[in-house]
């Protein structure tokens, strides 16, 4: 599925922030196992978190943060063959570890491992089905670059769920 989202963090002490996000899910396609290719409709996502600073970095000592995230997606799909749509809901409970690195103060590369799964509602020929993912764990690669203010990211999941992320993230600090 390709999605666009928006998110934001706030500090509530040294070790420990809030996370939330909100965004529109594109298109994609599906495809059920035993089952006709579904077309994804555009639909929304949420999530909320907890991230948790347990060693901050220096050097060649990298931060190591911990988080845990519950999310939440919906939308319809469309039967490329019949154009039948079918309502589909999905819910996830995430939890995952980084390893950072900073590089002159401005490079941030990092790896994460996560773990995560919660049931997908979707329907099927007018079947309720009540499924889950392929994969229960993610490991990504990824980098971020400071440049004032604003962050931008790229992300690689290559191991586990498969994804690639990038965006911007802006600092009123």
């Amino acid at each position: 599925m390709s999605t666009l989202s928006l998110s934001a963090s706030w500090p509530l002490n040294q070790n420990w922030s809030l996370r939330g996000g909100v965004g529109l899910i594109q298109d994609g396609t599906l495809s059920p196992t035993n089952g006709a290719v579904q077309d994804v409709k555009p639909g929304g996502l949420m999530a909320l978190g907890f991230e948790y600073v347990w060693q901050p970095g220096q050097g060649f000592k990298p931060t190591v943060d911990f988080s845990v995230f519950l999310s939440a997606s919906a939308t319809h799909t469309e039967d490329r063959l019949t154009k039948n749509r079918a309502s589909y809901f999905s819910s996830d409970l995430r939890i995952g570890g980084r390893a950072s690195w900073i590089i002159n103060g401005k490079i941030f590369p990092y790896v994460s491992g996560r773990l995560f799964g919660g049931p997908v509602s979707w329907e099927i020929d007018g079947i309720d089905v009540t499924g889950t993912d392929i994969h229960h764990y993610q490991i990504a690669f990824g980098t971020a670059i400071q440049v004032g203010q604003i962050v931008p990211f790229v992300e690689w999941a290559g191991i586990g769920e498969k994804a690639i992320s990038a965006g911007l993230s802006y600092s009123w600090r």
